[in-house]
């Protein structure tokens, strides 16, 4: 470790962060668990998330284990999900194409993995094909007959497939490059956005390539923050104005400028009045077709350090994962986003609370899971009787100060201080003393409600 570096961890005594807080991610080339160590000892921070690659033609399992294990530590992952085979050329007859995955041929695949998404049991972010106005991925329009809808019809495909296998735990972000390739009509990201209801996060990629990039040695593409970003930033609030923005990918080489001046003046930019809405911003910290990484010299690692160090960027992985929903306002029924806070602290010992006699269809019972200055995170077990039942509805009041914010594993309803939930399609049959738990996010202190549980 650096000297004077320290690992900050998740504190939880924060509730909502400052509105100009921004969030960092960070992708590094090594297990996503070491990410948030291997940031603190660099630059004195650890990230509020950690970004992670995988492609469909591995067919890895998702490692659901990791995504905890950094959700324990108040980081949040974000898993880019890149459908192709990597080791197949982009136009190889036998690589996977947008027209595979809406025909359902990948359909077994996408539901395994949306059932380890689910066992998370915590927020994760889900990028899916990413940078689809570019021809250097076989998802890209370019590559599929220059047909958005195609792409769209297949994101959809995607995410009602991963929400039906259980993972309503997703934030789904929607990716584009920052500058389409080629530059076309059918390229426009704004033919190829799914719907509000498919997306949680509005993603922009984008790199500053400098003077001779692999891909035209002969040229000069070095670019400021601001050229790039400002022009897709307003696409996407245009697209979409009722979504957070994010960096999904960013990195500066060194060729042809100076490095250390460009993070200075991203961060200027960051925290100017220009970008209210972009909330996260994922640095790709690794050496690759340029010299990217934060430490590709003493200059830039002390530039990057003191950007990561300033307060607006201090924002925390539980304080995240609030920010999509925040978006959306206070009824998450209209898309399954999940959203828990965790501490570093053990959960809060309390029992769960019996609210009616276990003779009726269904019984409820609660429990507080964390709580921290201004809110907590309570859960509910919902449990047949003796008899299976086919669909369930459990009703509270608020206490007194009492929101709910966020709701995952169920439909919610809020009338005033009466809570109504309601099961999703995944989880309405329930054998005889079979049980479903939903969680949710509240602000105000926690008490043990009243609950009554009915079926349907």
């Amino acid at each position: 470790m650096l000297a004077g570096a320290a690992f900050v961890m998740f504190n939880p005594g924060v509730s909502a962060a400052d509105a100009s807080t921004k969030y960092l991610g960070i992708f590094r080339q090594t297990s996503p668990t070491e990410i948030p160590p291997g940031t603190a000892s660099r630059y004195g921070v650890s990230p509020a998330s950690v970004l992670w690659f995988d492609s469909w033609g591995t067919g890895n399992a998702f490692n659901a284990a990791d995504a905890k294990t950094l959700w324990s530590q108040g980081i949040m992952l974000h898993y880019t999900w890149e459908p192709w085979n990597t080791s197949l050329g982009v136009s190889d007859p036998a690589q996977i194409h947008l027209q595979d995955i809406v025909n359902g041929k990948w359909d077994s695949y996408i539901k395994a993995r949306g059932a380890e998404f689910a066992a998370v049991g915590a927020p994760i972010m889900v990028r899916w094909g990413h940078e689809f106005n570019g021809n250097w991925y076989p998802w890209g329009i370019a590559n599929n007959n220059s047909d958005p809808t195609l792409y769209v019809n297949a994101y959809r495909r995607v995410h009602d497939l991963v929400v039906a296998a259980g993972a309503t735990n997703v934030q789904w972000i929607w990716c584009f490059n920052n500058s389409p390739t080629p530059n076309a009509a059918y390229n426009d990201p704004a033919r190829s956005y799914p719907g509000d209801a498919y997306v949680d996060w509005v993603g922009i990629d984008g790199y500053n390539w400098g003077i001779g990039p692999s891909w035209d040695p002969s040229g000069n593409y070095w670019t400021s923050f601001d050229s790039m970003f400002a022009s897709p930033y307003a696409q996407a609030r245009s697209i979409a104005p009722q979504r957070p923005v994010m960096i999904g990918e960013v990195a500066s080489t060194e060729d042809g400028g100076s490095k250390s001046q460009w993070i200075n003046d991203m961060s200027a930019a960051l925290q100017s009045s220009r970008y209210v809405d972009l909330k996260a911003i994922y640095y790709f910290d690794q050496d690759k077709e340029e010299p990217w990484s934060g430490t590709s010299s003493s200059g830039v690692q002390a530039a990057f350090r003191t950007w990561v160090n300033q307060p607006y960027m201090r924002g925390t992985g539980t304080e995240l994962a609030k920010v999509a929903p925040s978006y959306r306002g206070t009824n998450p029924s209209s898309s399954p986003v999940s959203s828990s806070p965790v501490t570093s602290q053990p959960p809060i010992s309390q029992p769960p609370v019996s609210s009616q006699t276990p003779t009726g269809a269904c019984t409820a019972t609660y429990r507080t899971v964390n709580a921290w200055a201004g809110g907590f995170q309570g859960e509910i077990a919902v449990q047949a009787g003796s008899a299976a039942i086919n669909g369930w509805t459990v009703r509270w009041t608020l206490g007194s100060g009492q929101t709910v914010s966020q709701l995952w594993n169920g439909t919610l309803t809020v009338n005033g201080t009466s809570v109504t939930v309601r099961n999703v399609s995944w989880n309405a049959a329930l054998a005889a003393n079979g049980t479903a738990v939903l969680g949710f996010l509240a602000g105000g202190a926690p008490n043990t409600p009243a609950l009554t549980c009915s079926s349907p």
